[in-house]
């Protein structure tokens, strides 16, 4: 297996190049805070290898509060790819799967293309895990999440006390999209995020919508903003529905996997399942 230091080196070369281009496609929109982050970015320190997060089967997450980038490569294998490949999957051609990331900014992926993907290429988790830090890093230049709401949620016949962030969907779609549009643009190789179409489709209308103003209302500005901007309340009672859905499923897989993990857990705060970054 690829040396962790080896590979760490990589990654703070390959953010390096990645940071270097999104100053030059965004630096006039961008506000000085977040320019000046990205100079002062500590590359040794704010990029940290781990095993992931309390309930995250993620390859990679951008930590708002402390801005450093987690990338955890050996658990989104085990938990992602390990059981396709170990099994019998449909063969499907990999020009087919090679053309739908070409056109990613408006394709949706299926688990089993991309466990093909990795099959057919013999893509190693490493390279896996680089292939999303496009997206983590424009987690840093949008940050869309706004007020925090508090739900009941239903599970298994008892409730649970739940926290979500207002603007997360829209968040997340907008990272996914513009993280598309860059690999396009610059010939990066990226793997398109198969939890996140959804909020893909529905950011895509907003961009739309909101036309040259977009990318300085992005990155500038909070839910609230873009909400604002829009101004249509039968565009945002849609909006608030697909949110409250997908939290309550993200939220629903969160207290599953904390489950498998110990059983006689009580949740006895909204903090416990809080989701992640």
């Amino acid at each position: 297996m690829e040396d962790v230091r080896q590979f760490k080196d990589e990654i703070i070369e390959y953010v390096k190049y990645l940071y270097s281009l999104m100053l030059q496609e965004h630096e006039h929109e961008l506000p000085p805070e977040k320019i000046d982050q990205i100079k002062n970015f500590d590359y040794e320190n704010d990029i940290v290898i781990d095993d992931g997060g309390k309930y995250s089967k993620g390859p990679a997450r951008w930590e708002k509060v402390t801005r450093k980038l987690h990338l955890s490569p050996k658990l989104f294998y085990e938990n992602t790819f390990k059981d396709a490949l170990d099994n019998d999957i449909n063969y499907i051609p990999l020009e087919d799967i090679m053309n739908k990331i070409k056109n990613s900014a408006n394709e949706s992926f299926t688990g089993e293309e991309l466990a093909n993907l990795v099959r057919q290429t013999d893509l190693s988790h490493f390279d896996i895990v680089k292939s999303v830090v496009i997206h983590e890093l424009y987690h840093s230049l949008i940050s869309l999440k706004s007020s925090e709401e508090t739900f009941t949620l239903n599970y298994e016949g008892r409730s649970y006390e739940c926290r979500g962030v207002k603007g997360e969907f829209l968040d997340e779609g907008l990272v996914e999209y513009y993280a598309r549009r860059f690999a396009n643009k610059y010939n990066l190789f990226m793997f398109p995020s198969i939890p996140y179409q959804l909020n893909v489709e529905f950011a895509k209308k907003v961009v739309e919508k909101l036309g040259n103003n977009a990318n300085k209302i992005f990155f500038n500005g909070d839910y609230r903003t873009v909400i604002n901007y829009i101004h249509e309340p039968d565009y945002i009672d849609r909006y608030n529905n697909l949110e409250n859905n997908w939290l309550k499923e993200r939220i629903t897989e969160r207290i599953k996997i904390a489950k498998e993990k110990d059983d006689s857990y009580d949740f006895t705060s909204v903090e416990e399942l809080e989701l992640e970054a």
